[in-house]
């Protein structure tokens, strides 16, 4: 009985991160570690630990109006737009930036130590799914101003 105890605590720790991961995110590009650390019918957070050098290419969410991007750590180059025509910016520790919904975009850690960050998914259900243009549009003013105040 105990063996078997200490073998689900074994697996548990051992296999923890590989279940938080999001659906794709994190597979297929080394050093990048996302793990879900909340997921309602309205919101979905999650914490991404991206290794010295490692890049998530570029790809888009559709479950939302937008996603909110906030290093914690580090810095984290980011890069967004249509494929060709990218913007890079590079987000503070504490700087927000909004993505709407279907924004091509990636990230990269071009610094010498592993950054963490924090994205926010407000979905299309619940209550988040009657938030009409004119907050969205509020919302990605309101993040602009964050950005161009905390440099």
């Amino acid at each position: 009985m105990i063996k078997s105890l200490h073998s689900i605590v074994i697996f548990a720790l051992c296999c923890a991160p590989v279940f938080g991961q999001q659906r794709g995110q994190g597979r297929g590009n080394p050093g990048v570690s996302p793990q879900t650390i909340m997921d309602t019918a309205e919101v979905r957070v999650t914490r991404v630990q991206l290794e010295a050098g490692a890049v998530r290419p570029s790809h888009v969410h559709n479950e939302g109006p937008f996603h909110i991007f906030i290093p914690i750590t580090s810095p984290v180059e980011i890069f967004f737009g249509p494929e060709g025509k990218e913007e890079r910016e590079t987000v503070a520790p504490g700087q927000v930036h909004l993505f709407k919904s279907n924004t091509p975009h990636g990230f990269k850690n071009a610094g010498s130590t592993p950054v963490t960050f924090i994205e926010i998914f407000v979905k299309n259900t619940g209550r988040a799914a009657n938030i009409s243009p004119r907050v969205i549009e509020a919302i990605q003013e309101s993040a602009v101003w964050l950005k161009k105040t905390d440099r």
